[in-house]
C-alpha cells in the first residue's frame, strides 16, 4: 500500500482502497471510480446521468455520494458481497423509498468499521502526514482529532 493508504480490501474480485485524499478520507476501487467516505453509500439503482457520452450506467449495485451521485459501479456483486463491502467500509445501505440516512448516521457507522480501524492507526503511525492532512475534513469532519482522541484512550 502507498503511504497515504490506511485499508484495503479485495471483494467479489474488485480492490478496494481508503486512503487520504484533498476531501480527507476516501475509498476507491481498482477498476475506476471513487467518492468520499463519511457522504458515500451503496445502493441498487439505474443511475440517470450518462457515462461520458456512452449513454446511462448500469443497473446494479454501485457506492454512491449522497443519494444517487453514482460514482463505482460493483458488477456482479451479490447481497453477500454488499453486505461484506458495507461492513468492511462502513458504508450504509440506501432502500429505495426509505428516509436517506443523515450524513451523522452515516459517518457513525465508517466509524465502526475495519477501514475505520486502518484509518486511526494510520494517524499514529504517519502522525505528521495525518496533521498536515487533518484540516481535509470536508466530508468526515473531525477524523483526524477523533482517531487521536481514540488511540490516547486505547493507550491508557
Amino acid at each position: 500500500m502507498r503511504i497515504r493508504n490506511f485499508h484495503q480490501a479485495t471483494i467479489a474480485g474488485i480492490t478496494f482502497e481508503a486512503l487520504i485524499s484533498a476531501d480527507g478520507p476516501y475509498i476507491s476501487s481498482s477498476t475506476v471510480g471513487g467518492v468520499a467516505l463519511g457522504v458515500s453509500a451503496l445502493r441498487h439503482f439505474q443511475p440517470d446521468e450518462s457515462c461520458a457520452g456512452r449513454g446511462p450506467p448500469p443497473a446494479g449495485w454501485w457506492v454512491v455520494k449522497y443519494y444517487g451521485e453514482a460514482r463505482i459501479f460493483l458488477p456482479d456483486f451479490d447481497l453477500a458481497a454488499i453486505r461484506k463491502l458495507s461492513d468492511e467500509f462502513g458504508l450504509v445501505l440506501l432502500v429505495d423509498g426509505q428516509t436517506d440516512p443523515t450524513d451523522r448516521i452515516r459517518r457513525h457507522y465508517f466509524c465502526t468499521s475495519p477501514a475505520w480501524e486502518g484509518l486511526r492507526q494510520w494517524v499514529m503511525k504517519h502522525p505528521r502526514i495525518a496533521k498536515a492532512q487533518a484540516e481535509c475534513d470536508t466530508y468526515l469532519p473531525g477524523w483526524y482529532r477523533r482517531a487521536r482522541i481514540e488511540a490516547a484512550a486505547l493507550s491508557a
